[in-house]
């Protein structure tokens, strides 16, 4: 089993090569690490440029900033250039445990014809503070569940997510960046719902961290004069009514 790692990265000079070091230290051999710059103004490029020059089997390229606080650009980007059986998308801010990726290989090999789209916790790290925080996860037990709790709030712990490579030349895996902007992975948990493919929500944590910090898009999300939560839940409320 294949495993496609992709790091999307804007201005993230500072914990960018933090993030491609981790997935190097993967303990999963067969994997693939494919970095993608969204036209940053720091130097996060010059730093992916010398990382890959001491680790050439590492792919990168640059994508355009064409839709804010999303990465559908770099994503699709790095989807053209690799072919994976899995994928994940790992945060430029965020850093893996060695043992990351085989212990979700171990989660897909148990059930690999159910189990297409996966999520497990996050423990959160407040770079500011420098401290560790608490998990966060999410439980339900079924596809009927998932959708009710998806109109009280998004019950996937995103940067964690595991996409088998089908759903994406199928068609359903998409960002719909340009009506939904940084929440495009909102829209998108709706409408893997919709096709009755269940995220399967594995309960403990195994070895994600996600980094909290003053520069990071959900700031700058919550600072938009548009809904875009609120436009969502309305969109899949009314073709769900009228399905």
């Amino acid at each position: 089993m294949k495993i496609d790692i992709i790091i999307p990265c804007y201005n993230a000079e500072k914990w960018i090569e933090e993030s491609i070091q981790s997935a190097l230290s993967q303990t999963y051999e067969n994997i693939q690490i494919i970095v993608i710059d969204n036209e940053s103004t720091d130097n996060s490029y010059e730093i992916i440029q010398r990382v890959h020059s001491e680790n050439p089997e590492i792919i990168i390229g640059r994508a355009p900033n064409i839709y804010p606080f999303g990465w559908t650009e770099p994503v699709e980007e790095a989807l053209s250039l690799c072919s994976g059986d899995y994928f994940t998308i790992l945060g430029a801010d965020d850093y893996i445990a060695p043992e990351y990726i085989d212990k979700i290989v171990q989660i897909l090999s148990a059930a690999p014809d159910k189990i297409k789209v996966l999520q497990s916790p996050v423990l959160g790290i407040d770079s500011d503070k420098g401290i560790t925080l608490d998990e966060i996860k999410h439980s339900y037990k079924n596809l009927n569940q998932f959708k009710q709790m998806l109109f009280e709030r998004c019950p996937v712990t995103t940067p964690t997510v595991v996409y088998k490579r089908e759903l994406h030349d199928e068609g359903i895996i998409r960002w719909d960046s340009e009506n939904c902007s940084g929440a495009a992975d909102y829209d998108l948990y709706f409408n893997i719902a919709d096709n009755g493919i269940f995220i399967y929500p594995y309960p403990k944590w195994i070895g994600y961290y996600y980094r909290w910090h003053s520069d990071q898009a959900t700031w700058g999300m919550h600072k938009q004069t548009t809904n875009y939560d609120l436009l969502i839940k309305q969109k899949w409320l009314e073709k769900w009514n009228n399905g």
